[in-house]
């Protein structure tokens, strides 16, 4: 039942968000349309953003991946401006909110996550120090996340094949070329 509740404050949360900025929606706003009172909203969730923040991490842990398959890893890390864009309304509407920070960090976040997991697939073999590995990990995630916000910047309305298509160039064999860079020499391996 309590699932069921959040589901519906999700829903009444995102029909606010077609007609109303983020920013100016209220809780009182959202228990109208689901019929609920103020205290069980406050039962599942503490304000707006809380609900905000729990309806986007709910559709990026279902829909974008955790990590990558080898055969397609561009594919998979471009799954996450297929994300945004089918939900354009939601995602231009938070992006210009005041929580635009957290959606970029929680992105790019699940942008690392998704990178590591290939990042430990192409160095297998290789010695690589922990802090060389992690530096290419934060370097693709920033590069790709800031251009996807970028591209939000301009209300998405860049084509998103184009933009797809330049990070997808920059980054087909560019993380395992990186990695080679960092690999120590023999000497250092002990």
């Amino acid at each position: 039942m309590a699932n069921g509740t959040k589901e519906a404050l999700a829903s009444a949360l995102r029909q606010m968000m077609t007609i109303k900025p983020i920013d100016k929606i209220t809780v009182k706003d959202i228990v109208e349309i689901c019929g609920v009172n103020r205290q069980t909203f406050y039962y599942h969730f503490d304000d707006v953003d809380d609900l905000l923040e729990w309806v986007f991490e709910d559709d990026a842990d279902r829909v974008l991946p955790h990590e990558v398959v080898y055969d397609r890893w561009l594919e998979d890390v471009m799954t996450f401006m297929d994300y945004l864009e089918s939900n354009s309304a939601f995602t231009l509407n938070v992006y210009n909110s005041n929580s635009r920070l957290y959606m970029l960090r929680y992105l790019k976040e699940k942008m690392k996550a998704c990178i590591r997991s290939f990042a430990v697939i192409v160095s297998e073999g290789k010695s690589i120090s922990r802090h060389d590995f992690e530096f290419v990990v934060e370097f693709y995630a920033e590069c790709a996340i800031g251009f996807i916000s970028h591209w939000m910047d301009y209300g998405m309305t860049l084509p998103k094949e184009l933009t797809k298509e330049r990070i997808l160039k920059v980054m087909n064999n560019s993380v395992e070329n990186l990695l080679e860079r960092f690999e120590l020499p023999e000497a250092d391996h002990s």
